[in-house]
């Protein structure tokens, strides 16, 4: 079974990679803490600007483990790897479940309803692929994401790389 910690290890080097902990501003304007945006999570941001930024860290890991890993039941993922990826777009993306259950489908068509919920059967149908096969189509499935997103938004070319370096880890 996949573990928290090396999963949140993975998100932060996207996220925060110096683990600084510290306030910036992010695309729209808002504040960010480690990813933690205030226009989604206003309640969280004023939290962790409340408390010194040495202090900040469990806190930041505790927000990730409620609100993304418990939440989409993530631990149920039997490759760390897999796990890591699904975390990262979830919290990226907000679609980390659905990405993989498209990922199943193209390897094994008609397998899972696409809800974007995690559920017995999502993670049997993850966890019945191999590895190696599954990491690929996971890839595939987020890159695929963000060029339908570049197609609808084109003012956001200008994350394009970003976007698809995070994509292909």
């Amino acid at each position: 079974m996949s573990q928290f910690p090396p999963a949140l290890n993975y998100l932060l080097d996207s996220e925060d990679r110096a683990r600084s902990y510290k306030e910036s501003i992010d695309n729209n304007g808002g504040i960010v803490i480690a990813g933690i945006n205030s226009k989604s999570w206003p309640k969280a941001v004023a939290n962790l600007i409340s408390i010194p930024t040495s202090a900040r860290a469990p806190v930041v890991a505790d927000f990730y483990r409620r609100h993304y890993w418990n939440r989409n039941q993530l631990g149920g993922v039997d490759t760390q790897d897999i796990a890591d990826r699904i975390l990262d777009q979830q919290v990226n993306g907000n679609n980390g479940v659905l990405v993989a259950q498209e990922a199943v489908n193209s390897l094994k068509p008609g397998t899972l309803e696409k809800d974007g919920r995690m559920g017995p059967l999502s993670l049997a149908a993850i966890n019945a692929i191999e590895p190696e096969p599954m990491l690929d189509a996971l890839r595939a499935a987020r890159v695929e994401f963000y060029e339908a997103v570049l197609r609808l938004h084109p003012e956001d070319e200008k994350y394009r790389r970003g976007w698809m370096a995070r994509a292909q880890r």
